[in-house]
């Protein structure tokens, strides 16, 4: 009897621990293969959203890791402290001009105001920045630092979202020089728009006391406004930084999500204070700095991690079934690249504009992942050429070479050599590995088979 209670209890933990299995083995079925299959026909309109959430959450959760996210934010979090008080000491100084200093120095401690000693840190540092600049030789040295930390900054911020947007094509020199240039200009024009729109709102906040109605419209306006502010400016951040196109009804929703979850960390941040007293009296007036540093990587985070939320937005039929090209045979990667090029020729044959992907995807029934990586193979071997511009979502496809030429034997040739160059550049041959007779054999057939692919008139 002295063992019946142990037995029990070793009974119901097992229970519990084969439970909590079965549940993560449904979770893990769930999310590699149920969420991906098409909904019923029975299916509502709220389930289909709630599925469709599902889906585009799951994959920036898991995107967001497996690329390395993580070390981007901390990368992102270094080039902006780097660059920090060079960038508001461009600021101030553009401030000065207009007389509006004062007003930008409030807007960054009230930016701020869960870090006081960050902001009078980069006030001060600054200022003393823009003293320095007027004499001697720091002039130039300083012109130069302040301009490689915003462009380095700049240029970081969009390699990420590149990454993110996999976009392979950088911004041509030129265009580098004039959206960068123009950047630096403009964001302290906006800050000290946002400033003197701040100072108005808050006085005419002041004059709508004594009405009624317009009085609490005006405060709870005012209390809405930073949201505003920073939804503007992920809105802003998401659009323009990545060299691709982006729509915008895909970046309202992350950029709303990220203002609030910016809004929470720093809610988090002035109601956490009392539990750092203990290391502010270890770290003293250097317990600025590494909260601060938290502070900008947390922001990174959310930035990185709305980001992927876009592109989810933008792409998710591009995972589909979660098929990508290293699941499926090399055959079948060659017969959906035929699949393709015949779509392509077709369509060009009957004098009809060029395919994008979503429409031959559309056409084929393939997952668009895959339908993308054919055209890649296509596109690589000079096959096919694309239409318009190359940054843009819809860019078009048509033959790169005469349709007579276009028989089906040479284009499997061509995939299959597609790295020949490449091994002979390397000088690696693969046939001295071969014996002779078996080397010969496997070229006479190989040569049979491309001879018996061009005697087929389907394309």
């Amino acid at each position: 009897m002295y063992f019946l209670p142990h037995f029990v209890a070793n009974f119901v933990l097992i229970a519990y621990i084969c439970s909590m299995m079965s549940k993560l083995s449904q979770l893990k079925y769930f999310l590699t293969i149920g969420m991906w299959q098409p909904p019923g026909q029975d299916a509502g309109r709220w389930k289909r959203m709630l599925l469709n959430l599902s889906r585009k959450v799951y994959m920036a959760v898991r995107l967001f890791i497996e690329r390395g996210h993580v070390d981007f934010a901390t990368q992102l979090s270094f080039s902006t402290i780097l660059a920090i008080v060079p960038i508001f000491a461009m600021i101030f100084a553009i401030g000065r001009g207009f007389g509006l200093s004062e007003y930008i120095e409030l807007w960054l401690r009230n930016t701020l105001s869960s870090q006081p000693e960050a902001a009078d840190s980069i006030i001060n540092l600054a200022g003393s920045y823009l003293q320095h600049a007027q004499t001697g030789l720091f002039i130039g040295i300083g012109i130069l630092f302040m301009l490689y930390s915003v462009l380095s900054l700049i240029y970081n911020v969009e390699y990420v979202f590149n990454t993110i947007w996999q976009v392979k094509n950088k911004r041509p020199v030129a265009r580098i020089l004039a959206d960068y240039t123009s950047m630096v200009f403009l964001v302290p024009v906006i800050i000290i728009v946002m400033s003197g729109m701040s100072i108005i709102a808050n006085t005419t906040t002041e004059h709508l006391q004594a009405f009624f109605i317009l009085g609490p419209m005006a405060r709870i306006g005012i209390r809405l406004l930073p949201f505003v502010i920073l939804t503007l400016i992920f809105t802003a951040l998401f659009s323009v930084m990545p060299n691709t196109r982006v729509k915008l009804t895909s970046v309202i929703g992350p950029a709303l999500l990220a203002s609030v979850a910016m809004l929470l960390v720093q809610w988090g941040y002035v109601h956490g204070q009392m539990f750092l007293t203990g290391y502010n009296a270890i770290y003293g007036s250097l317990a600025a700095l590494p909260l601060f540093m938290l502070w900008m990587q947390l922001s990174w985070y959310i930035c990185l991690f709305c980001a992927e939320l876009c592109y989810m937005n933008q792409y998710l039929d591009y995972y589909e079934y979660m098929i990508s090209p290293s699941d499926i045979s090399e055959a079948n990667r060659r017969k959906i690249a035929l699949v393709v090029m015949k779509h392509i020729m077709l369509r060009f044959r009957n004098g009809k504009p060029a395919l994008t992907v979503l429409e031959i995807k559309q056409l084929t029934g393939i997952p668009i992942r895959l339908v993308g990586d054919a055209l890649y193979r296509l596109e690589r071997v000079k096959l096919v050429t694309t239409v318009g511009n190359s940054a843009d979502e819809d860019t078009r496809y048509q033959p790169a070479q005469a349709l007579e030429r276009l028989r089906m034997g040479r284009i499997v040739d061509l995939l299959d050599h597609a790295c020949d160059n490449r091994y002979k550049n390397n000088r690696f041959d693969i046939a001295p590995a071969l014996d002779p007779k078996t080397e010969r054999i496997i070229r006479e057939a190989y040569e049979e088979f491309i001879r018996k692919l061009d005697n087929i008139d389907d394309l």
